[in-house]
């Protein structure tokens, strides 16, 4: 009797190629599913991995990476059992037509590298599934600039991104001097950063309705040295719905982090959306520390594109509004100390983990639509102008 063929799996990969394909080309596709069955994982999911203390996405990567490499192992087993058996009877003068059928052991391998094979399928199905709804859509829906900044956009001039440049490191040298510091200079801060985040973003979500609701408490990366030496300072997991942030990096930048990956959480997955989100939900708090995180991530970018306007001028640039000594201390990735410690216990070298992972990153959102890559992440500048616009200019 012949075997009845169950579709239910390319079923699957058939959805996931539909979805994709409607996101990229159906108006409105992505923003209907980010108000709708994102909801459900993103409430579902958060809770799910909430339940654990530790970061699950990193767990998870562990064991796809564990599975992808047992497949590698398999094929290469089987490869050369064949390899084998063809030389072995090569040098018998047999004909290939001459070889015995599969002994029992062979067999047991084939079936397993079958049955190994096919829940990679079934696991790669879901996870693409996953993935295709919280976060491979999300990069075509509406950001938070055409949802909550609408209106005529308009030319800003190098005047008016130097007010808004020097009035964010004004606010910086104020807020410098507010902060606890321990002996070596370094900010101190004893409340709960992570509930303060999740809160911050809860008080924003009554002003956007699309940050309102359930987060999930932002988790400390297991191995914050590993991606400390891919300078990254947050990651978002969308097949756990996690918000984590590296442990490893100057307590300055936690805050903004947090409230950068949490906005990732509620469906903006533009990275200059969520730089802005981040940067909103910080300087609008009542706790000085949040709102000096808030002002120290943008702080880059504004002096950045202020530079290049004024054509690279270093001498036209040191006429403006100059940082304080703390917050030159205060404005870094990491510690000399968390350094030491980081390299110490590297695996591989931080210049090669650095370059890979930029590589991938640039990929990664050049394939989804982002051409500007990496650089879009500066792109925060635009809407801080729009925001501030008939406030200070």
């Amino acid at each position: 009797m012949k075997k009845k063929r169950n579709w239910f799996l390319p079923g699957i990969y058939a959805l996931v190629a539909v979805m994709n394909v409607l996101s990229w080309y159906g108006e409105g596709f992505g923003d209907r599913v980010r108000l709708s069955i994102f909801q459900v994982t993103q409430m579902i999911q958060g809770r799910i991995s909430s339940l654990f203390p530790f970061s699950v996405g990193e767990l998870l990567l562990i064991l796809a990476a564990l599975l992808l490499a047992g497949a590698l192992i398999l094929e290469a087993i089987m490869f050369i059992r064949w390899l084998a058996e063809s030389l072995r009877w090569s040098a018998c003068g047999a004909d290939k037509r001459e070889l015995p059928a599969d002994s029992k052991k062979g067999k047991n391998l084939k079936a397993f590298a079958g049955r190994y094979c096919h829940v990679l399928l079934w696991l790669g199905g879901i996870v693409s599934v996953v993935m295709s709804i919280n976060c491979f859509l999300l990069y075509h829906c509406t950001g938070f600039q055409e949802n909550y900044m609408p209106g005529e956009r308009r030319e800003y001039k190098v005047g008016e991104l130097a007010i808004l440049r020097d009035y964010v490191v004004g606010q910086c040298n104020e807020l410098a001097e507010l902060m606890e510091r321990d002996e070596n200079g370094y900010i101190v801060y004893r409340e709960d950063m992570g509930l303060r985040a999740v809160e911050e973003m809860r008080r924003l979500g009554d002003e956007y309705p699309l940050l309102d609701g359930y987060y999930p408490a932002p988790k400390r990366l297991t191995f914050s040295g590993f991606f400390s030496q891919q300078y990254m300072m947050g990651y978002y997991f969308p097949f756990t719905m996690e918000a984590n942030y590296n442990g490893k990096m100057y307590i300055a930048n936690v805050p903004s982090t947090m409230c950068h990956e949490l906005s990732h959480v509620k469906g903006f997955i533009y990275e200059d959306d969520a730089n802005f989100i981040g940067y909103l939900a910080c300087i609008t708090s009542e706790d000085a520390f949040f709102r000096y995180s808030g002002y120290l991530s943008v702080l880059d970018y504004l002096n950045r594109d202020l530079y290049e306007s004024l054509g690279y001028s270093m001498e036209t640039y040191a006429t403006y509004e100059t940082l304080s000594p703390l917050v030159e201390r205060d404005k870094i990735f990491l510690t000399k100390e968390a350094w030491e410690e980081v390299e110490s216990r590297a695996v591989l070298d931080t210049e090669t983990v650095k370059k890979a992972s930029r590589g991938f990153l640039e990929t990664n959102l050049q394939i989804n639509g982002i051409e500007e890559g990496v650089a879009s992440y500066g792109d925060v500048v635009e809407q801080l102008l729009i925001y501030y616009d008939g406030a200070l200019y």
